[in-house]
Order: structure tokens, then sequence, then C-alpha cells
């Protein structure tokens, strides 16, 4: 805050200087215009017929959503918006029309291409399915034309590509079926002339000719000798009963014979009627002889009818046998063939199967050739425009705002780097407690710089420092020696002090400080000498006239008495031991005896003793003389001394075991200093000057 108030002015005319700057280059850049459009992916598609689609519908995702947003910057598309507006016959996209010369053809399409790319701007609007297609150009119609073209050019791109993949689709299955149908026609014919060779006729349900008469001669063997054996059966029962002495009456087929049946009716009535004449008659009775005759004829036509039936069963055992055989043979033969006819079947499985493949995959290719013809006129593109592009009313570039932000920041950035050369340009210090920070010892004020002062209007005044502690001594430069004073006898507590004012480095108001000082103190009524102890610089000013011709070096050399040595002022009373005005070699003199013995002469005769001494970094006398003075003052320049140089000067003295009360700064621009803090005095200068009025 301190360096901001202290460089405000230069803060001010930077800031006014880049606003200035920012302002003009608003005016003076040319507007554009930006027109929005916003196009949004399809979640759902419509189903109009239920086929696979060739390009089929993806429900978008955020990775489908960016791979649009480059689709949309590619070139292929803008390259065809530029041919869509001709945009190579406008000046804005070919630069050549400006500059009236003319390039290739696709050296202009390429430069209408790289400038609508450099003014697109397309991004995601937030995390929805929607992309802004933002379009700058230095009309507005242009901008609202360019966005809705490419707009649209990328809706249509999408229709024409799935239009453009279904044709495709289309004309590579109907080359696929040409080829397939001739495949499947040659593999029918194949089966169909290896069938006839090989007499493999196929009666369906994965049968032939010869399984067919295989299983029915096993059925018909199986039913012959079944009735085989039951008439076999039937005829060794019958031969059984007549071997046993059975008339064979009781056989099943005599029971079953209409003949027998009858015969046995007739016999018993027959027996009927003998059994009845035997009981009613003798033997001999012709009636009763006669009815037996017709009883024997009877059991003889019985028994022969039996013979018949036995005979009968005989014969259709025969046969049964002999068909049985029949069967047996015909079977064998219907084994072999099939044996013959499996061999054969092996390849004609084969091209069965081949058949059968390349049928399928002909099927499956008509399938979906009669698909892709149906999805024909129904392609629709997977995104659509959600609001076109609207002519813009007014310029988004230049804008007030970002020209005020950019004039800020660069007020602030300039201002900041001329504020920090100037820091690193200023070494000096600017405030008390600055100076106390870095050197680590008290600071015992400032003295003010006269040429600066606001209560002097004299310019006189001005130019005269010294004189101000008699001409002004209500002052404020006055009383900041009066402060140090103060200072200098609340630290050391004795009445005869020898104070050695000393600086860094020259021209730091070192000697205007000792004459001021020593003024201040003579007129306070103390009986004060200043003693002159730079050699190279003379302490009194241009009216001491009438001072003395003898100096600090014959007096020290005995070539001069005391009292013939010092001068009196006699406006303060003031007594001063100067170099001489004859003096002009440097030689050392500060180590000598005699000048510590006029030191402890002076501490006697004075109540106060002010030594002038050079600078501590140019002339080694002046750590001698500060380390026999009972304290020392070191001068340091406001903003000129280097602090690096006052940490040296102080080190100096230090290691002499002078005794630095404090320093001073000097030469202070009050003005000024209060501008940078509330660190000194000088702060409160506004609300304190009246008294110095």
């Amino acid at each position: 805050m301190q360096v901001l108030r202290r460089r405000r002015v230069v803060i001010l005319i930077v800031s006014l200087l880049m606003f200035g700057a920012a302002a003009a280059a608003y005016f003076m850049t040319p507007p554009r215009y930006t027109a929005v459009a916003t196009v949004a992916l399809e979640r759902g598609a419509e189903d109009v017929v239920k086929v696979d689609q060739v390009v089929p519908d993806v429900v978008p995702d955020s990775a489908s959503v960016d791979t649009e947003v480059q689709v949309l910057r590619s070139p292929k598309l803008i390259g065809t918006v530029v041919d869509k507006l001709n945009l190579t016959r406008d000046p804005e996209f070919n630069p050549a029309l400006k500059e009236g010369r003319s390039a290739p053809e696709d050296v202009e399409r390429n430069w209408a291409i790289s400038t609508i790319l450099s003014h697109l701007t397309v991004k995601r609007s937030g995390f929805s399915y929607a992309i802004d297609l933002q379009y700058e150009a230095g009309s507005p119609t242009t901008a609202a034309k360019v966005a809705n073209t490419i707009a649209s050019t990328y809706i249509d791109q999408q229709v024409s590509e799935k239009a453009g993949a279904t044709a495709r689709a289309s004309d590579f299955l109907e080359g696929q079926l040409d080829k397939l149908r001739v495949q499947v026609e040659a593999a029918e014919a194949a089966v169909a002339d290896y069938r006839a060779r090989h007499g493999l006729f196929d009666l369906g349900q994965d049968s032939t000719v010869t399984q067919a008469e295989l299983s029915s001669l096993n059925t018909q063997l199986a039913q012959a000798r079944a009735q085989e054996a039951e008439a076999r059966a039937r005829l060794n029962t019958a031969n059984a009963q007549l071997s046993r002495g059975g008339t064979g009456e009781e056989l099943g087929e005599a029971l079953d014979s209409p003949v027998v049946s009858q015969l046995r009716a007739q016999r018993a009535e027959v027996s009927g009627k003998v059994a009845s004449l035997s009981q009613q008659f003798g033997p001999k009775y012709p009636e009763l002889a006669k009815a037996r005759e017709q009883l024997k004829d009877i059991d003889q036509q019985i028994a022969g009818e039996v013979k018949r039936i036995v005979a009968n069963l005989s014969i259709q055992a025969n046969a049964a046998s002999q068909r049985t055989a029949s069967l047996n043979q015909s079977l064998q033969r219907a084994e072999g063939t099939l044996a013959v006819d499996n061999k054969s079947a092996v390849g004609l499985a084969e091209l069965e199967r081949k058949a059968d493949s390349t049928r399928t995959l002909y099927q499956t290719f008509l399938d979906r050739y009669k698909q892709t013809l149906a999805q024909r006129g129904l392609e629709r593109a997977d995104s659509y425009i959600v609001a076109p592009a609207r002519v813009p009313g007014s310029p988004t570039f230049p804008n007030v705002v970002v020209f005020g932000v950019i004039g800020l920041i660069a007020a602030v950035a300039v201002s900041t780097i001329v504020v920090a050369i100037l820091q690193l340009l200023d070494r000096g210090v600017e405030t008390t407690s600055a100076l106390e920070k870095r050197l680590g010892v008290q600071v015992l004020g400032s003295i003010p710089d006269t040429k600066h002062l606001p209560e002097l209007t004299d310019r006189e005044d001005r130019s005269r420092p010294t004189q101000l502690v008699v001409d002004k001594p209500h002052s404020s430069f006055a009383e900041s020696f009066r402060c140090m004073q103060t200072s200098i006898n609340f630290n050391l507590r004795d009445l005869h002090p020898v104070v050695a004012i000393t600086s860094a480095l020259p021209n730091e108001g070192k000697t205007t400080a000792a004459l001021s000082l020593a003024r201040s103190a003579a007129m306070a009524g103390k009986r004060t000498i200043l003693v002159d102890c730079d050699l190279r610089r003379r302490v009194s000013n241009a009216e001491s006239s009438s001072m003395s011709s003898a100096g600090l070096l014959a007096l020290l050399y005995g070539e001069s008495k005391l009292h013939e040595s010092i001068y009196v002022e006699p406006e303060t009373g003031l007594h001063v031991l100067p170099r001489g005005s004859d003096e002009h070699h440097v030689q050392p003199f500060a180590d000598s005896e005699a000048f510590s013995q006029l030191i402890a002469a002076l501490r006697e005769r004075f109540d106060f003793v002010v030594l002038d001494t050079p600078p501590v970094l140019t002339i080694d006398d002046s750590r001698v003389i500060a380390a026999k003075a009972d304290c020392v003052v070191l001068m340091v320049r406001w903003r000129k001394t280097p602090t690096r140089a006052a940490e040296l000067a102080l080190r100096k003295l230090e290691a002499v075991d002078a005794n630095v009360i404090g320093t001073s700064l000097s030469m202070v621009d009050v003005t000024a200093q209060a501008r940078i803090g509330y660190d000194d005095a000088s702060y409160y200068y506004s609300a304190y000057k009246s008294y110095y009025v």
C-alpha cells in the first residue's frame, strides 16, 4: 500500500494510457457479428418398416456428441458449404479478390475453408445432446447464412450418406444374388444327377426306395413267420389229436367248419332216432338198422371232412413256409441293395450339404435384399436443427466490456511492471520504519528537504537550508534538529556530549545536518562548538567571510592557539573550528594524540560538541573520529542512499566500537512521504503544518 500511494501518479498515468490504447483499439477494430445455430442428435428413430437398416441408428452418448462436434468442423463438410454458397467469389473469404489478383481454384477454395474454420466455434451445449454452431463474420447476413448452411449441409450429408449406403448395399446384394442363384441351380442339379445315377430316389423324411422296400419286407416277413407258426401249430395240434385216436371233431378248424357242424347236427338227430328206436324195438328192427347205417355214414363223412381239414392245414403250413422263405430271400436282396445305396449316400450327403449351404446363403441374401429395397426412401438423418441462426442485430466484437477488461488488465500489468522497475531502480529507503528494519538501529528523526517544504514560500529560504535554523526557528526544518538534539541528550545523559555526524556516502546532507544541529543547540543556550573534521569539504557557508584563516590542522600542529582558530557566529553564538581556508592537503590526523587532547579540551570548555566527519565509506578518518566521540549519528539520504551502503557504513563503525545511537533520514520530501504511508510523522504533515506557517 505504501508503494501504491507513492506511485499513484505513475499508476494513474499508465492506467490512463492503457485505457486510452484500449479505447483506440475498440474504435479502430471493425465490428464482427456472430450467428448461432443449434442442432441436436436424435435419441430415437421412427420404425416405419421393422427391418434391419444398412446404417443402424445408434443411441447417442457423450462420446457420440463429441464425435459429431469434430464432424461439424471437418474440412470436407466446410468445403461443401463453400461450394454451395460460392464463397470463393466473396472477398471476405478470398484474399486474392481484395488484392485484385487471381489464384488457382483449389487454392481459393482452401482459403475459404480456412477462413470459415478460423471463425467457426462448435461446442456442446452443457451436458445435453445439442450442439451450438457459432460463426463470426463481418456481415450479420453472412454470419447467419454460413451458420444455417453448415447446419443444413450437415443434416443433408447424413441423409445422403445413409441413402448412398443403402444403394450400395442393394447393388452389392443384387450382384451376389445373381451369382448365388447360379450356384444353387448347379448344386441342386448335381444332387438330382447323382440320385439318378445311383438310384437314390428320395421318398421324403430321410428315406429312400430301398429303405422303404426293406422296411416293407421286414414287416411282411414278420407277418409270414407269424402266420407260418400259427399254421404249423394248428397242423401239429390236429396231428397230435389224430395220433391219440381222436376223431378230430374237437379240432378248432372242425368246429369252425360248417360242413362238420351240419354233419354233427345230422348225427345228433340220427343218434337220437337210434336211441329212441333201440328202446322201442329190437336190434333187428329195420328202421333201427337203417338208422344205424345212416349214423355210420354220417361218422364216415365227418371223419372224411376232418381228414380234408387236416390236409388243408398241412397245405397252409407249407404255403406259409414257402412265403416266409421267399420274403427272407427278398429281404436279403434288399439289404444288399441298401448297403450299396449307403455307400452312394455318402457322396449324396456331401452334395446335399453343399446345396443346402448355397440355398441358405442365397435365401439370406434374398431376404436382406428385400429389406434393403424396403428402406429406400425412408432414410433419415441422425440429427435435426433445433434453432436456425438468426441475423444478429448487434456486433459481438468488439465488446465494450471485453476491451474494458483488457484495458484494466493491461493497466494493472503495465503499472505493476513500471512500478516494479521504479522500485528496483530506487535503492534508497522512504520511511523511518523501513530504515530501522534494514539497519537494526534507532531512527532519531527525519530532516525535511527545504526545496520541497510547502511552508516555505521564499525561494531564497529554500536554497539556504542551514540559515533556516536562524531565520525561521519555528519551521519544521528547525524543529527536526531540536528533536535530534533531544534524542541525543536522552541517549547519553551527559552534560558535555561529543557528537559525530557522518554518512555512508557524500552528498547526503551530513554537513548541513551538523551545522544546523550545532546552531540549534547554540540558539538553545548551550555553549556549542562545531568542528569541521572533513578536510575535503568546507563546513562554513559563503556568508562567513570573516572566519579565521587558522584551521584545525594548524591548531593540531601547534601553529595557532585554540582561541585563535575558533570563529564565533554573531547571530547564534555558535563556535566554529573550521579546517582553514589554506589547508588543501588531506594528511590523516584523527588518530593523533593532539586530536585526542583537542577533544578532551573541547569537552571541558563546551556543553555540546559537534564533529562534522567525512563519509565513512570514502575516508577512514571518519571511523577514528567516530570512535573518539561520545555518540555517532549516521545520516541517510531519503530515497538516494543505497541501503547496502548504509549497512556497510554501520558495520565499519561497529568494527571500531563507535557508539552509533541512531540514524536520521535527510533531505526528506515531506509532501511525497505523506503519500507513502503512516509509518512517519510526515504522513500527518497536512494536519500539523499550520504550526510552522
